[in-house]
């Protein structure tokens, strides 16, 4: 019975379902073998970031060695896009004999197209089909009592935890007694733009250490530190999430330390950190669910009819973090240095290109992908769409950041600030959150802001209403 895992985001050993079922199945003696699909012009299309692409390669070729160390032989094969994945599969598993397929689902729409398309043959064939949810804690099966998805965080959080009491976590699957195997070959490159991820461990075991290091040393202040951009206040774990080489249910099992009837007594800071994994699970539920968000499509309909504005100057200007709103420009421009933002600054840039500057959250949502090295399309579209009052259990229209006050409450000193926007490293403490006045007399070149915060707000809230 020889086994196929057929990975995809979920590149791990351990706490992957796939995996288990595979060599449970394999036993001691009978051949695993593995297999990863990438296609460069399938990231096109989906907008990945050349850093998340140089962390994803980095990462495969230690996940590689490791397998092989497992028994599992781990190939990569390139295809031309999803739409070709059934016949590099057909091949593969007619080469290799393979009996049984293991893999863990997606939830975006072309990847559930993908799967579907491919598990067709497979059943055609005689192969043996296994899937799990192994990239989420809960599997996108709840349900209010009306039988219908959940659009609301809230109940569905309620919902979520209470399936985690009910199931509880699976145990922890060791590494089974296998004689080790030759790793294949590897690809010297990818056939898409370069950027360096170096300062981003890669590995299971790295990526576990910064984990447990995490939930030891800071989860406890986390709901009190995770909206200061100026400390390390977050767990900056998301690549890894995106990218499976962590699995939620290592971290639930991290905080069930903590808590043993789990996940009720949790901390404050656990239980905020908790719910933090539970809004990203959310998000993919609602992917699944609701197939035109792989679209484009806002989830309230109606929003689509918003006149956005086409100025080319202003977006320009908020990819470049120039509008002269100094948070704001620090949170784009870390964006555009690391690869990665704050959370929180996040939410205030989203807010200030939509309802200060007009523009459609579907160019910020774009930019976001292609710079972000954690960039997950369900958690940035659900993302984009809170803060442009336009999804599911989005912020209300209404609402809209003053990014002066917003600057005060999470950057109170200004460290962000001067660490990401060099021109103002000098500017006191009382003119960092609005320096025009202090910039002009001391003759430092940073811009002044190109909308009038007030009156944009006016403009949006206006348009909005009248939808």
């Amino acid at each position: 019975m020889t086994q196929l895992i057929w990975f995809r985001n979920d590149l791990r050993l351990r706490d992957n379902p796939a995996v288990v079922n595979a060599l449970q199945k394999a036993g001691p003696k009978n051949k695993v073998y593995g297999l990863y699909l990438y296609s460069e012009e399938q990231w096109r299309r989906h907008d990945w970031a050349p850093m998340k692409v140089d962390l994803l390669r980095r990462h495969l070729q230690t996940l590689q060695q490791e397998a092989a160390e497992w028994g599992i032989e781990l190939h990569l094969k390139g295809c031309r896009d999803w739409q070709t994945v059934p016949r590099v599969v057909r091949d593969f598993c007619a080469e290799h004999a393979i009996s049984s397929v293991s893999f863990n689902r997606e939830y975006p729409v072309h990847e559930q197209r993908r799967d579907r398309a491919t598990q067709s043959w497979l059943d055609e064939q005689g192969i043996a089909v296994s899937t799990f949810h192994g990239m989420v804690l809960v599997p996108p099966i709840l349900r209010t009592q009306a039988g219908e998805y959940y659009k609301k965080f809230t109940p569905y959080y309620k919902s979520w935890l209470a399936h985690l009491r009910q199931t509880g976590l699976p145990q922890p699957y060791t590494k089974p007694e296998r004689a080790s195997v030759a790793a294949p070959s590897f690809p010297e490159r990818f056939d898409y733009p370069e950027r360096d991820s170096g300062a981003y461990v890669v590995g299971e075991e790295a990526a576990y250490r910064l984990l447990k290091s995490f939930v030891a040393e800071r989860v406890a202040d986390y709901d009190q530190d995770r909206d200061l951009p100026a400390i390390h206040g977050t767990s900056k774990l998301s690549p890894y999430w995106e990218l499976g080489v962590l699995s939620p249910v290592t971290a639930a099992r991290l905080l069930q330390q903590h808590a043993p009837e789990f996940p009720a007594g949790l901390p404050d800071g656990a239980a905020t950190w908790l719910s933090e994994l539970a809004w990203r699970e959310f998000y993919q539920h609602l992917m699944d669910a609701v197939p035109r968000l792989s679209y484009g499509k806002a989830f309230q309909a109606h929003t689509d009819a918003f006149a956005w504005s086409q100025n080319e100057e202003h977006f320009s200007a908020w990819c470049e973090g120039k509008t002269g709103y100094p948070i704001v420009d620090a949170g784009m421009r870390q964006l555009q240095q690391e690869g990665w933002m704050h959370n929180r600054v996040r939410m205030i840039v989203a807010n200030f290109l939509v309802k200060d500057l007009h523009i459609d959250w579907r160019r910020g949502e774009q930019f976001f992908m292609q710079n972000l090295i954690d960039g997950s399309f369900p958690a940035n579209n659900g993302g984009w769409q809170w803060s442009a009052s336009t999804g599911t259990d989005a912020v209300p229209y209404f609402r809209v950041f003053n990014p002066t006050s917003q600057s005060k409450k999470v950057d109170p000193d200004g460290s962000y600030i001067r660490k990401y926007v060099k021109e103002l490293a000098n500017c006191p403490v009382k003119e960092i959150h609005a320096p025009a006045q202090w910039a002009r007399a001391a003759q430092v070149d940073y811009p002044k802001p190109i909308v009038d915060h007030a009156q944009a707000r006016e403009t949006f809230l206006r348009k909005f209403k009248a939808l």
